[in-house]
């Protein structure tokens, strides 16, 4: 008699309902935690709580310096990063290069896989073209507004040439406060800044995963060699 009715299905259904239960209340959990995230990614991180979150994320992410390994690490910290609030201003010095216009750079300490440098920029200061060969980078905007242009080598990477090579502009972007660039060492790896009107500041987070080298000037000619591919010509200047 106890074997058919453990058989019997209402039996079944009944036996079924604790634990139907039980998934109900993870998911309403799941749902109200992943509410909570967003509103707190909506609301911003001030300084201590992006470091609390993003150095473990950081640590596991970073091994992977593929192309789509980097993407992954850079937009993961600028997932965090956007809303980004209260950075404390550490002291700065002034590294202004080919701009009447002056930049200045420090350097907020932490204990993490990445340094972020902390820069701001005097209305219409710019700095030049410059390629990032051993660290990539995540640039946030924090206040003021600037323009941040990208390119790479058509073809393979020489960052060695003394002859005028092919040049593709892949980005051309206005950043605001909370708006980001992510810089990959396998794409769009070279970049420059000009501030708005109103100057700007903002970091650079950047993580070194390749051995440090000597980083040249991308000079590049105002006229296009094919405009709608946003192909230039481009040379190297050695400081």
């Amino acid at each position: 008699m106890e074997n058919a009715r453990a058989r019997d299905p209402s039996d079944a259904r009944l036996a079924r309902r604790p634990l139907l239960g039980l998934f109900a209340v993870a998911g309403v959990a799941a749902r109200f935690d992943a509410r909570a995230r967003a509103q707190a990614a909506d609301a911003g991180l001030d300084f201590a709580a992006f470091l609390a979150e993003a150095v473990p994320l950081a640590r596991d992410l970073v091994a992977d310096t593929s192309r789509a390994g980097q993407d992954r690490y850079l937009h993961s910290l600028a997932a965090l990063a956007s809303g980004l609030h209260g950075v404390p201003v550490p002291e700065m010095h002034e590294t202004s290069k080919d701009s009447a216009a002056r930049s200045f750079l420090g350097v907020n300490e932490c204990d993490a896989p990445f340094t972020i440098l902390h820069w701001r920029m005097e209305p219409g200061a710019r700095i030049g073209l410059h390629p990032h060969i051993y660290g990539n980078v995540l640039t946030v905007c924090l206040e003021g507004e600037v323009r941040i242009e990208n390119y790479e080598m058509v073809g393979a990477r020489d960052f060695d040439a003394q002859e005028p090579f092919p040049v593709r502009r892949t980005n051309d972007q206005v950043l605001l406060p909370g708006a980001f660039n992510p810089l990959n060492l396998e794409h769009g790896y070279v970049h420059g800044f000009t501030a708005g009107p109103e100057g700007a500041r903002g970091l650079d987070i950047t993580t070194r995963i390749r051995p440090k080298r000597a980083t040249p000037t991308l000079v590049v000619r105002a006229e296009p060699l094919d405009e709608r591919r946003a192909i230039f010509e481009g040379r190297w200047r050695s400081e």
